[in-house]
């Protein structure tokens, strides 16, 4: 990729509705803390810590990748990247099985 080249910077129908839908399931976190802390008691505390780090090292390695290799693709392109186009293939095959599930 060049220094000319730039990803394309637009948002069609469904990435619009995808984005509306992941953010109306992502507010669950405002609701199921309660839920949470009846099972788990006060330990509900110490699993949202640890989810809390596992996101942001997650975040992280996300964001090294996509600063180190600026294209479209994402985990599918990372994956084919590092092992290869049948990792690739079966990373990709399983972000559309998850999609559609």
């Amino acid at each position: 990729m060049s220094a000319d080249e730039e990803l394309a910077k637009d948002l069609g129908l469904l990435s619009a509705i995808a984005i509306g839908i992941g953010t109306m399931i992502g507010a669950g976190i405002f609701v199921l803390p309660g839920t949470a802390v009846a099972r788990a008691g006060p330990l509900a505390a110490l699993t949202f810590v640890i989810g809390g780090v596992t996101a942001l090292f997650t975040a992280l390695s996300a964001s090294e990748l996509g600063t180190a290799m600026p294209k479209s693709g994402g985990a599918y392109f990372y994956i084919n990247r590092a092992l290869g186009p049948l990792f690739g293939s079966i990373s990709g095959w399983e972000r559309v099985i998850e999609s559609n599930s």
